[in-house]
């Protein structure tokens, strides 16, 4: 079984105090342990950096980007695709 997961941020003052990183821990733990998922994936901006240092900061693996996955204001734009296994993430722990 696998998820997907997505978060957004919205409140400017809020960003890089941790609530995200705090946030992911938990999801990722609920995910493995009580939905017993064997991989959760995430997909971002390739601008975003900043979810990517996130993502990558929790062992998430860049698999890709998906070429012109979305439209976002009228243009096509690519996500950066990046998955978890629950193996790896019980190696953390």
């Amino acid at each position: 079984m696998r998820a997907e997961i997505g978060y957004e941020l919205l409140a400017q003052e809020e960003r890089n105090k941790g609530y995200m990183g705090e946030a992911l821990k938990a999801v990722l733990t609920f995910g493995f342990h009580e939905l017993n998922l064997n991989r959760i994936e995430a997909l971002t901006s390739p601008t975003n950096e900043i979810s990517q240092k996130l993502l990558q900061a929790n062992r998430f693996v860049h698999e890709g980007e998906l070429r012109r996955h979305y439209l976002k204001d009228g243009v096509f734009e690519n996500s950066v695709f990046y998955s978890l296994l629950k193996e790896e993430h019980e190696q953390l722990n």
